[in-house]
């Protein structure tokens, strides 16, 4: 499938790039439309479960209102044959759980016993024919509704707990999607560059991927944006930037001292309109975006810069901010500027990962960047919310079978799989980090190995002496816990 992908993004020319958005922000699948977010809200913030109790409070009480409008004689409609009133607990436990529905069952007992007329008789499992309505506590009644307010809250708490776990496992998957979609456009474009601007260019695609893998890599800069001096000077040589400054984000704005420049420096003016635009949009902003419009009051066209691109993380969190002042006007083309958003969201996803990359390069130099950087989003995804991902390790001896079975389980890799090859003069093994997977997950992923190895070659991990070692990731110190697995491994780093 990524074969045939590349091939049609490959094809694809003219149109496509006039089509493809200037947003480099991780569009989350798991982002509910109007009515999902009105009816069954998941996220409850400590604000928000004010509201909830107000909610709560405000929707028993209109109900005790509107029912002693209808039958003042019949608060609680008692006698209608039918639990009206429990309606509201009930909608309450399945949109809130069970604390919300059991208030709102407390707040109508609370109403009845304002509301009862005369004297309270003893406790009663009914009313009796004849007697006073309100007089004989209605203890079916209320034991019906409370049960079955409880069942639909116990409800409403698994629902609300799976939508949850179901949120964060989507926007981690989109956050990866962005990711593949950001390679796959550097794959399509670097093919266009080497066919148009080999010449022109004094720097490949290649060459400047390159470069950017190891800026967030090291540590000998000081602030929170490492190599943000590099990465620029890199941005500038592959988008013929001339003047240009990268600002760091903080505390929800923007640092208006340069964390790096390259040319003459210049102030940074907040209100200008490609600027405001950026921030607002959390896209590239341009005045060549502007010039198709028929109004020439387009504040765009009224601006001292060129281009203004916030650096957003493959999760669309905000890293910096980089201003261009000067560039070519043959250089502000569309391809020219979507590259230079793929390099600041590139530079941006190393950033935010960059201190346990950093650490795992370190110990282990023979791992591959991907492997180590994605390693890194698992932990911190752990660490966030408890989800849990897992690492499978297959080692294999220095037989001629063993060399096919390893190729071949190279070859099996899962899209969503990121693999480091190990192979050494006695051994080989294949390091397979499986987001998002636990036990279970594990174990079929084995079973189907086995299954695929007996097929092709009618063997099993037993008779081929291929060893299977699995970790949870996130469960200790990053670093201590791969070095421990691959001792475990008997796998020399």
């Amino acid at each position: 499938m990524a074969n045939q992908t590349g091939r049609a993004a490959g094809g694809k020319r003219g149109d496509s790039r006039v089509r493809r958005t200037s947003s480099q922000g991780g569009q989350s699948i798991a982002q509910d439309m109007l009515w999902a977010r009105v009816i069954a809200p998941s996220r409850i913030s400590r604000k928000r479960a004010a509201y909830v109790a107000a909610e709560v409070v405000v929707a028993t009480l209109v109900l005790l209102a509107i029912c002693r409008l209808v039958d003042p004689a019949d608060p609680l409609l008692v006698r209608t044959g039918f639990g009206w009133v429990w309606l509201v607990p009930i909608v309450l436990a399945l949109r809130y759980g069970t604390i919300a529905g059991t208030a709102s069952g407390l707040l109508l007992l609370a109403g009845w016993y304002v509301q009862a007329p005369g004297p309270l008789m003893p406790l009663v499992a009914g009313v009796h024919a004849g007697a006073p309505v309100g007089a004989a506590f209605p203890g079916a009644f209320f034991f019906g509704g409370f049960i079955a307010t409880l069942l639909c809250g116990q409800f409403g708490d698994i629902w609300i707990g799976r939508q949850r776990q179901a949120r964060v496992a989507n926007d981690y998957l989109a956050e990866r999607l962005s990711i593949l979609t950001k390679n796959q456009f550097l794959l399509r474009l670097s093919h266009e560059r080497l066919e148009q601007d080999l010449l022109a260019r004094p720097a490949t695609l290649r060459d400047s991927l390159g470069r950017l893998r190891a800026l967030a890599l090291r540590d000998d800069d000081p602030g929170a944006l490492k190599g943000a001096a590099r990465f620029l000077e890199a941005a500038a040589q592959a988008c013929q930037i001339e003047t240009a400054a990268l600002y760091e984000w903080r505390d929800g704005g923007v640092v208006s001292t340069p964390a790096a420049t390259v040319g003459a420096p210049f102030e940074l003016d907040l209100a200008d309109p490609l600027v405001v635009e950026a921030l607002d949009k959390h896209a590239l902003a341009h005045p060549r975006s502007a010039e198709g419009d028929a109004s020439s009051a387009d504040p765009r066209l009224h601006t001292r810069y060129q281009a203004v691109a916030p650096l957003l993380d493959a999760g669309g969190r905000r890293v910096a901010l980089l201003v261009v002042e000067r560039m070519p006007f043959l250089a502000l083309t569309r391809d020219n500027l979507q590259f230079l958003l793929v390099l600041c969201g590139y530079y941006a996803d190393g950033v935010r990962h960059a201190e346990i990359t950093r650490a795992l390069i370190e110990a282990f130099p023979g791992v591959p960047y991907d492997f180590a950087l994605d390693y890194a989003r698992l932990e911190h995804l752990h660490r966030d919310t408890g989800i849990e991902s897992s690492l499978v390790a297959l080692v294999f001896d220095a037989s001629a079978l063993s060399a096919s079975l390893y190729e071949h389980v190279l070859r099996s890799r899962r899209s969503l799989d990121v693999q480091w090859p190990i192979a050494q003069p006695g051994q080989r093994a294949v390091l397979t980090l499986m987001p998002l997977s636990g036990e279970g997950a594990v174990d079929g992923y084995l079973l189907r190995i086995e299954e695929n190895l007996r097929a092709q070659f009618g063997t099993d991990f037993e008779t081929a002496h291929v060893a299977t070692y699995s970790m949870r990731v996130g469960r200790a110190a990053p670093v201590e816990a791969l070095l421990a697995f691959l001792r475990l491994c008997h796998v020399d780093r």
